[in-house]
């Protein structure tokens, strides 16, 4: 009983199993009973729509395999495609990792920017002129 060999198991199960019982047996065990023999009665009666119903889903599933291969083939272009991008970004990793590497060369003298103009407050810094008088309408004008 402790054995723990798969093999001797299954020769264990299967002597003592019983066969298992034919389908005109079953059914006649089971029209012997009242309800079993209504049961038996309704299957009866939709024996022609099940054999219907199961003609029409073999169709179906006919005409669904049909169309199973360009959705195939759809997967076969992506499964290329993306091997192609993949193959594509892996090479142009290798082409910039295998360029020289060079730092731009710093000037000699360090040389100190000068300052920006248009952002500054360099007119406001600067001392401011007086302002020349209006002339326009002063006696002196000769126009």
């Amino acid at each position: 009983m402790n054995k723990t060999s798969l093999s001797s198991l299954y020769r264990r199960l299967t002597a003592t199993a019983t066969p298992a019982p034919e389908a005109d047996d079953l059914a006649a065990n089971l029209a012997a009973s009242p309800a079993g023999s209504k049961l038996a009665a309704m299957l009866r009666e939709l024996r022609t729509d099940s054999e219907a119903l199961a003609f029409g889903v073999a169709r179906v599933q006919r005409g669904t395999a049909k169309q199973v291969a360009p959705a195939r083939r759809h997967a076969s272009v992506m499964r290329w495609t993306t091997a192609m991008a993949a193959t594509f970004v892996a090479a142009i990793g290798v082409f910039a990792l295998r360029q020289p590497h060079t730092t731009p060369a710093t000037p000699a003298t360090h040389t100190v920017a000068r300052a920006d103009r248009i952002f500054s407050d360099y007119e406001l810094s600067q001392p401011k002129a007086p302002a020349k008088a209006d002339e326009l309408f002063r006696g002196s004008f000769n126009g």
